[in-house]
């Protein structure tokens, strides 16, 4: 009776592992991040360079994916200085971001191997959001303002690959090329003077492009849902 028992343990196991399915299959959700050490972020885990890239699989060749992120940062500079009356005084000066950046795009995968997926993929994304410097003191209730709205275009064109460590989880790596778009506007600049307070709008505007190549030197980690 143990030897029938182990005989059939046997098979059930030599049956499972022919039949795992490493890559995803139809309907399948996956997401990632990435690891860079030694990069610009000194080794630090962070998100895919347009944000948390999540895949949804069509099939096992065709998914589509989505790019979503949100960055905002805040800056401050204290300079002390000593007013008229031989005081110490404090002027701040606050600098902020905020972006979003959306990306969908779609990707086809090779399916010669199992364990390695190959693929090539475009995406087009738009990004928006703001820049803001405010400088105040601690003398009196003075200060300055300037807001900057920000927009932005990319397109690329991707190749890289997956490699699935086990059964729901893999590493990978890409490259491509891209053309990116950026519009800084005008904005506003607000002055603040004891009770008086003036309002104009801005003088410049910034546009840029860039086109190239570009490479994801990083360790990419994902898993399936």
């Amino acid at each position: 009776m143990k030897k029938t028992v182990l005989i059939a343990v046997a098979m059930f196991s030599t049956f499972m592992f022919a039949n795992a399915q490493y890559r995803p299959d139809k309907m399948d959700v996956t997401t990632e991040v990435y690891y860079s050490p030694g990069g610009a972020t000194d080794g630090a885990f962070e998100l895919p360079t347009y944000g948390m890239n999540v895949r949804l699989f069509l099939s096992e060749k065709w998914a589509v994916k989505l790019n979503l992120g949100v960055a905002t940062s805040t800056d401050t500079d204290f300079t002390y200085y000593t007013d008229a009356n031989n005081a110490e005084q404090l002027r701040r000066e606050r600098t902020g971001m905020f972006n979003m950046v959306v990306m969908p795009g779609v990707e086809y995968h090779f399916t010669r191997f199992e364990r390695v997926s190959p693929y090539i993929g475009a995406g087009i994304g738009v990004e928006f959001g703001s820049q803001k410097n405010r400088t105040d003191n601690t003398e009196n209730s003075d200060y300055t303002l300037s807001t900057r709205p920000t927009f932005g275009m990319s397109a690329m064109l991707t190749s890289g690959v997956d490699v699935y460590i086990c059964k729901g989880l893999y590493a990978g790596a890409e490259i491509g090329v891209a053309y990116a778009y950026s519009n800084t506007g005008k904005g506003k600049n607000v002055t603040a003077t004891g009770n008086t307070i003036t309002e104009n709008k801005g003088t410049t505007v910034n546009r840029s492009g860039s086109f190239g190549f570009y490479a994801i030197p990083s360790l990419r980690i994902g898993w399936v849902f």
